[in-house]
């Protein structure tokens, strides 16, 4: 039964479904899991989200969840995301288990790869031995973490507490400082559309400690840039987030986007120009332009 419904699409699928009896069905997405283990089939595992998010089967949905979290780590974040479109429960229990690994990528990634370290570990050298530094888990690592933020930023729609939505805006910031430039700009990209919700409003503080330290970054040109992207962003957001905490009368505040002006690169000018529009926009709609202008002169 599971062979005939795996190659059917998922719409068809669905209507034959409405027939099947309930235990039947449970033993259909059993096969289907199953064999999505040994192989992973589109069909199949549309038919499977189709029958698991039916059910309220605890170990049923876990089971389905350990198939979809290796597609989503073997590279396939978006299609995962697609295909849960029509499951968001099971979206939401996934995008939690995509915040967990990216609080503790290192963690997770070190549980993942119990196997395979034990046959990379014979081909470390001494050096790595004596600092306890293991190159093969640091990249599996940063690949699962490229992994799971893309997925994040895919299915931010799901509904996650605040709480977690917390602990995800954090761990995206802290991925901006990653030196793989490919999990940098994944993290930026989560970052800039959770920026746009209400998530940032109790993140201010950390979203300037941030900046701060992205441009503050020696011979780390990407992060640089980021950090003045981030702060470009966080200025256009205006709407979604409150910046009235913002201290402009702080010099720390200018000097870095004054240094960007004077030192930068085309790009970094452009972005620091559109930074001081926006600046002095905020600056009018607090009341303080002519305060901070007058600090600025000393008059």
């Amino acid at each position: 039964m599971a062979q005939n419904f795996s190659t059917l699409g998922a719409q068809t699928a669905n209507v034959l479904l409405q027939t099947i009896p309930e235990a039947q069905q449970i033993t259909i997405a059993k096969e289907l899991i199953a064999r999505l283990r040994l192989q992973f089939d589109d069909s199949a595992a549309s038919v499977a989200v189709e029958l698991v998010s039916r059910q309220d089967d605890a170990t049923l949905q876990h089971n389905l969840l350990d198939v979809l979290k290796i597609r989503v780590e073997s590279g396939f974040p978006d299609h995962i995301a697609s295909l849960l479109k029509s499951a968001p429960s099971l979206s939401s229990q996934l995008v939690a288990a995509a915040v967990d690994f990216l609080v503790n990528p290192k963690k997770h990634a070190s549980i993942e790869s119990t196997t395979d370290i034990t046959t990379q570990s014979s081909n470390r050298n001494e050096q790595d031995e004596l600092n306890d530094v293991d190159p093969y888990k640091q990249d599996l690592s940063n690949d699962l973490a490229l992994q799971w933020l893309r997925f994040a930023k895919k299915v931010l729609s799901s509904g996650l507490s605040h709480e977690r939505e917390d602990a995800l805006f954090a761990s995206a910031l802290g991925f901006l400082n990653d030196g793989h430039r490919s999990t940098a700009l994944a993290a930026r990209d989560l970052v800039f559309s959770l920026l746009s919700s209400k998530t940032g409003q109790n993140n201010l503080i950390i979203v300037r400690d941030s900046i701060s330290s992205l441009i503050s970054a020696r011979d780390a040109k990407l992060q640089q840039t980021l950090g003045y992207a981030l702060w470009m962003r966080l200025l256009a957001s205006s709407g979604e987030v409150d910046l009235s905490t913002i201290d402009l009368y702080d010099d720390l505040y200018w000097s870095p986007l004054l240094s960007g002006l004077r030192d930068g690169d085309a790009e970094r000018r452009k972005m620091c120009l559109d930074i001081l529009k926006r600046s002095v926009a905020l600056a009018i709609e607090q009341g303080v332009l002519g305060a901070v202008a007058r600090k600025d002169t000393g008059e």
